[in-house]
């Protein structure tokens, strides 16, 4: 479906294509019959077997493609260990070797940006104020920038010593400063700081220009704001 008006990405006057906010590719894998499906939507407290993402119209059909390329190598890297992706798995940590910084650092904060410059109350409170434009035009140049430039980071919530790769939800945002939004996709949690100022992780923790990001796995209801959320859910 298409509509008439400017893009928000490369700003030209277009016809606009229904974006999702969440990756599509994503919301197909998680509707995967075999796993446990969970889309967790925070702004109303629901959960759903999930049928499709949240969307709308924002971009054109070129800079749909572009953000959709990242998308896909999101998918096929993490999920489906494509592109001589390597991923090692201890009792502590999971290691993913050789990523494409850039492609996967474009994807993170193509996600950041949709989130915020969306309308839909799913996103309603992500706003990295004048960061928007500096992503945008990081986004447009494909220039990713270095890894404590907003910085991504990821855990992997286990339950029952099992990773829920069926489960996603709209984004958590931190009460500290500097804001960093986190978002559970497929089963693991992402965090996107807000800022391009040094992160206090270590550099290994980081999505960085090694290509290999390590990510500690962890116990889900030791993660305050999941249990808290899920918690006060199911108990209501």
């Amino acid at each position: 479906m298409k509509d008439s008006g400017t893009c928000r990405l490369c700003l030209a006057s277009s016809e606009l294509r229904e974006s999702h906010i969440i990756p599509a590719s994503i919301i197909r894998l998680i509707r995967d019959e075999t796993l446990d499906n969970r889309f967790y939507q925070l702004h109303n407290k629901r959960n759903q077997m999930i049928q499709d993402g949240p969307k709308e119209h924002l971009l054109c059909d070129d800079c749909e493609q572009k953000i959709s390329g990242y998308e896909k190598y999101f998918k096929e890297a993490i999920h489906l260990s494509r592109h001589g992706i390597e991923i090692k798995q201890n009792q502590e940590f999971a290691v993913i070797d050789n990523l494409d910084y850039r492609k996967m650092k474009l994807f993170f904060l193509s996600l950041l940006w949709r989130m915020s410059i969306s309308s839909l109350p799913e996103f309603e409170n992500v706003c990295v104020g004048d960061s928007e434009e500096t992503i945008r035009k990081m986004i447009v140049t494909e220039q990713a920038g270095k890894s404590f430039e907003y910085s991504v980071s990821g855990d992997i919530p286990l339950m029952n010593q099992k990773m829920q790769e069926g489960w996603s939800t709209t984004p958590f945002v931190s009460k500290s400063r500097p804001t960093v939004y986190a978002i559970l996709i497929g089963g693991i949690l992402y965090y996107i700081s807000t800022t391009r100022q040094n992160s206090s992780l270590l550099p290994e923790l980081l999505l960085n220009e090694s290509g290999r990001w390590v990510m500690p796995l962890r116990d889900f209801y030791s993660i305050p704001f999941l249990r808290e959320y899920i918690d006060r859910h199911f108990n209501e």
